[in-house]
């Protein structure tokens, strides 16, 4: 973050003490001004210690947290694209970040020659172990550690295709992450990315619960409530890839207000539909979801 640091701030957002609501609406590069000194380390243990809260132990049934095979729609569009839209001629050998359960990662392994699965959470790991088994799925590594540590394990341009799925935004170190990508992607190589939506909607309904639950100070000043959970702009996203060294850059906006009720289960439709009208612009911007198609230069 200090990197982006070219001007000085009026005021700081100091974890766990003040302006948070700041924190949760500023968009990430914008955000990285205005943070105290200090701040990525405090981030890293934060977010650590969130991840192990949130899915360690009981909790770690992390398909029923986001209701996966209990309603498609939940799922939309990554699995559509995953297994129907992006797979082609097959994804070689592919890199999975962030795996979460594997419920992702199953699917790209049915498409892939092989798969290397980071996931840090121990519990997350013994599921996708499971899933996996139960799928009679070998050709999946996991890499039990940190994604930037993780990557020390990978040999460099070893990855035909990059995954970062509903992930992204719980990263801070989101430059790292992408150098990172750009050194373990081949050239040619292809990145995929499913992320939420950091527009105006999103900024309103930040600001509204905010103001319904969050604003008693016992709330915002507890440390787990600044872990990182961020969504993505579509500048952000071209950025990274700028970053990382891809190129050919396409950016489909999903869940447009209306096309749900239109298409009701229909996702092949719905998905195909969202695929022409989710490029403009205009529509693009009051999407909930954003998928990025790219690849990486020569």
């Amino acid at each position: 973050m200090t990197s982006m640091r070219r001007w000085q701030a009026p005021f700081k957002i100091v974890i766990g003490r003040r302006n948070f609501l700041v924190y949760l609406v500023l968009p990430y590069r914008q955000r990285a001004a205005f943070m105290a000194p200090g701040s990525d380390l405090e981030l890293d243990r934060i977010n650590a210690a969130a991840n192990q809260d949130a899915f360690a132990g009981a909790r770690a049934d992390y398909d029923a947290v986001h209701a996966y095979d209990g309603d498609a729609q939940t799922e939309y569009p990554t699995a559509t694209l995953v297994s129907e839209i992006w797979p082609g001629q097959g994804y070689g050998r592919a890199l999975d970040v962030g795996a979460g359960s594997g419920y992702f990662t199953e699917r790209i392994a049915r498409h892939a020659t092989s798969v290397v699965a980071i996931e840090p959470v121990e519990d997350l790991q013994r599921v996708i172990t499971e899933r996996c088994r139960k799928g009679r799925l070998t050709n999946v590594e996991i890499v039990g550690a940190p994604v930037l540590e993780a990557a020390a394990s990978i040999p460099e341009r070893s990855i035909d295709t990059a995954f970062v799925l509903s992930a992204l935004h719980h990263f801070h170190r989101r430059e790292d992450v992408f150098r990172m990508l750009g050194r373990l992607v081949a050239p040619g190589g292809r990145l995929f990315i499913v992320e939420p939506h950091h527009n105006i909607r999103r900024v309103l309904r930040v600001v509204d619960k905010y103001r319904r639950i969050y604003r008693p100070r016992r709330l915002w000043t507890h440390e787990l409530h600044w872990g990182t959970h961020q969504f993505l702009t579509v500048s952000e996203m071209r950025w990274l890839c700028r970053i990382g060294g891809f190129e050919d850059v396409r950016i489909v906006g999903h869940w447009l207000p209306g096309l749900r009720r239109l298409f009701g289960d229909d996702l092949r439709r719905r998905c195909a539909a969202e695929r022409v009208l989710g490029r403009l612009p205009g529509l693009r911007h009051i999407a909930s979801q954003l998928a990025l198609e790219a690849r990486r230069s020569g």
